[in-house]
């Protein structure tokens, strides 16, 4: 790419009381970028008491944060992010997690891979590996075997299209927003990266992992347990927070994307966790 051609890309971010994470992968945007685009930071700073908002700005003056209650999460805060940057007409939208610190050229090769691609409805899955095992942690799914619709895996090292992805980085074209939209207020934080991917795919986009990984990065195995066994002592936050797996934003999800089958994926989510 020339210099005089360079794209703009909204790199789109949400945190909560991670400061020194937070600036850390602000840091890792710029030698990510290697001049290939002209990147404007969009943040939003979700209710934080650590002095996010005050550090980022203070790093960043060029920098867009607005502030959130601390109710936002991460898919009320991307929605938001991504509104705020709209109004500057980006050519690109990179959504990027505040924790996923980015290699060297990391932008500059999902631009890259983005040019390369057979059509511009095209949106590019950056993908993390566990530091120790560099096993994939984060990136692209496509469907699994069986008859459910929203049943998926991970994609293997010969395979580079998805049906959906993670949300941790994700290089989206500008003209998505307007034909796919942005990211569902039925979410609050989980459901939403995985439900703007089988949508993009509905609407005719195609989604494609970028095979070297963009950042090492461990998987959140601290959520997962949490969300593993139903009890008497965790049923609130499993079924109602945000951060469980909240009954009414499961049951839009699978009614949204799960086919005829979508009340047993609905009800075998929860059945798992009784009996585990």
């Amino acid at each position: 790419m020339q210099n005089n051609t360079r794209p703009t890309v909204a790199v789109l971010l949400t945190c909560h009381n991670r400061r020194e994470t937070t600036l850390r992968t602000l840091k890792s945007v710029q030698a990510a970028v290697q001049d290939s685009c002209h990147p404007r930071i969009v943040l939003v700073d979700d209710g934080s008491r650590d002095g996010t908002a005050e550090a980022v700005k203070q790093a960043y003056p060029d920098a867009v944060v607005r502030s959130g209650d601390g109710q936002l999460y991460w898919n009320g805060g991307m929605r938001l992010a991504w509104e705020v940057a709209s109004a500057g007409q980006p050519d690109f939208y990179l959504w990027l997690n505040d924790d996923t610190q980015l290699r060297p050229n990391a932008i500059k090769d999902l631009l890259e891979r983005y040019e390369r691609a057979a059509r511009s409805r095209t949106i590019i899955v950056g993908r993390t590996v566990d530091p120790a095992s560099k096993e994939t942690t984060y990136g692209g799914y496509r469907h699994a075997n069986g008859v459910s619709k929203i049943r998926f895996r991970r994609l293997t090292s010969n395979e580079e299209r998805c049906h959906t992805m993670n949300g941790n980085c994700v290089l989206i074209p500008g003209m998505a927003l307007g034909e796919v939209g942005g990211m569902r207020s039925q979410y609050r934080h989980a459901f939403g990266d995985n439900d703007y991917g089988l949508r993009a795919t509905k609407c005719g986009y195609d989604l494609l992992e970028l095979k070297e990984p963009i950042a090492e990065q461990e998987r959140n195995f601290a959520y997962h347990e949490a969300v593993r066994t139903l009890t008497l002592k965790n049923w609130r936050f499993i079924l109602f927070h945000p951060k469980g797996v909240p009954v009414r934003e499961w049951f839009f999800f699978c009614k949204t994307h799960g086919g005829w089958l979508w009340p047993v994926n609905f009800a075998v989510r929860y059945l798992k966790m009784v009996w585990r």
